[in-house]
């Protein structure tokens, strides 16, 4: 933001803090818009649907890791927020010529990275004075990508990271006013661009360098996006073959095959770089690095278990794309044949009525935490038991997962009291499922006082559906009256 303009600053925080609060909120009205509330509302299913059906879209990392790389004489990975505004500097910003290059490739749509974790913002934020408009370059990229993309009819993604070196959200550093940051820019994105067809969260996760599920939490965002465009698809990094912190699962592959379980066939999205590595350098490194075959194989091994592959673009230095980068997209898209569209899964999007759930994305935790299944970054947390989704194979991280302990619990806060009058538990489907026998199903008060309980001696197979009988209370808890290991599938409270 350029803070010689205070005046014009005050005006749009007001602005966007109506917006976020009323239902009534206005967006830009000569740009394309979301279907609004009194419009019908495309389904997650039909959402991921017409996802999945895209095969194949760019990335495009271009930020102040960009420049940090032309300044150091060894590669650099990422930003780390201490990178001075003057050092991003584009000469020759070509927007033009990356929808070419998406459109050369046979691509559906480009994904820009707005903001990643060094914390510079390739727009003119209301929020802080690192972004583009304090640059000597104040072009406002974000809108030039928007823009362009729409207008070439190709799909628009935004790339967000909520790990913000600059602004200092971090792991276990993440207050009340950075939560609110975060939305407030978030909202500026989904508000000032136009209608956007996903947005791709990155640098929140259960790893231990970013802010998890716990700082920052994934229902409020979900609620977010959805009351400013209900059809943008919230695709982000975790790595996890759930619903409970995405619509949409995504992973940096980078060089692997289909990184999820090779069971696990709900749409999915990974992504690759064809250069040297995300970010552009100036070395003699860099480059085109991927082969055809290679790219057309990784295109095979996504395609065929419903998931997208995401090809990182590098820009170069001035804001352009590089000739050899053209020369191997053309080569791909020459002999690549793209898969026949699929019909929609009758199991995709969320698996019953999450509006009927009282503790659909709510906040939850468990007694212990059970180790990870498949990366380090995706654990067995317990808000997947409230993710929309019944399926409940443990080994595909479809459920909540204590350790083996004395008495292992699971709790769900409903945010208020609630009058509730049933309580159905989905139990696992893979292994051990017998373990859960013999528990405790309990409503508390928001004291902790239990105001209604009962006690289960047999296994749901694979649920059970408890009455409750017109109780109110704001927690919901299921407990193990033994030793073992809980694993809650899903737990659906009305």
């Amino acid at each position: 933001m350029n803070l010689n303009n205070i005046k014009k600053a005050a005006i749009n925080v007001l602005a966007i803090c109506m917006l976020v609060s009323c239902s009534d909120s206005k967006v830009n009205k000569d740009l394309p818009q979301a279907n609004n509330e009194n419009e019908s509302t495309k389904t997650l299913a039909e959402l991921q649907h017409e996802f999945v059906n895209t095969r194949y879209q760019a990335y495009f990392h271009y930020n102040m890791a960009t420049f940090k790389n032309l300044n150091s004489d060894t590669y650099q990975g990422r930003a780390d927020g201490t990178e001075p505004v003057s050092m991003f500097a584009p000469t020759g910003l070509n927007i033009d010529n990356w929808v070419k290059a998406v459109k050369v490739a046979r691509m559906e749509g480009g994904w820009l990275t707005t903001k990643h974790h060094g914390g510079f913002c390739l727009w003119d934020s209301e929020f802080t004075d690192y972004d583009v408009a304090s640059s000597a370059v104040k072009t406002d990229i974000v809108r030039e990508f928007t823009t362009k993309f729409r207008e070439a009819g190709l799909k628009v993604g935004l790339y967000y990271s909520i790990l913000d070196y600059h602004h200092s959200v971090e792991n276990g550093k993440t207050s009340v006013k950075d939560v609110q940051f975060l939305k407030n820019q978030i909202t500026e994105l989904l508000t000032n661009y136009g209608k956007i067809d996903y947005i791709n969260f990155d640098g929140w996760s259960s790893w231990p360098t970013t802010p998890n599920f716990d700082d920052v939490q994934y229902g409020e965002i979900l609620a977010l996006v959805k009351k400013i465009q209900p059809e943008c698809l919230i695709i982000s990094h975790t790595y996890e073959s759930n619903l409970s912190h995405a619509e949409v699962p995504f992973a940096d592959a980078a060089g692997r095959d289909y990184p999820y379980h090779p069971d696990y066939l709900r749409p999915t999205a990974a992504s690759d770089f064809l250069q040297y590595d995300w970010w552009w350098d100036n070395s003699d490194e860099m480059g085109v690095r991927k082969s055809v075959d290679y790219i057309l194989g990784k295109l095979n091994s996504y395609n065929s278990h419903n998931s997208v592959y995401i090809l990182n673009i590098s820009p170069n230095i001035a804001g352009d794309i590089d000739d050899d980068v053209f020369v191997r997209l053309k080569e791909v898209a020459n002999v690549w044949e793209k898969p026949e569209d699929i019909p929609m899964d009758a199991n995709w999007g969320y698996q019953y009525d999450t509006t009927k759930n009282l503790a659909f994305m709510k906040p939850c935790e468990q007694s212990s935490m059970n180790k990870f299944v498949r990366d380090k970054r995706a654990y067995p947390r317990a808000e997947i038991a409230v993710d929309g989704v019944t399926e409940g194979n443990a080994m595909m991280e479809q459920t909540s997962w204590t350790l083996e302990e004395d008495t292992p619990w699971w709790r769900v806060d409903l945010g208020d009291h609630h009058v509730v009058n049933e309580i159905t538990i989905y139990n696992r489907t893979d292994i051990d499922a017998n373990q859960l026998k013999d528990f405790t199903v309990s409503l508390h008060d928001a004291a902790g006082n239990v105001v209604w309980k009962s006690v289960q001696r047999q296994v749901p197979t694979p649920s059970v559906k408890i009455p409750v009988e017109s109780k109110k209370g704001r927690f919901v808890k299921v407990q193990l009256n033994g030793t073992g290991a809980l694993a809650l599938a899903e737990v659906i409270v009305k």
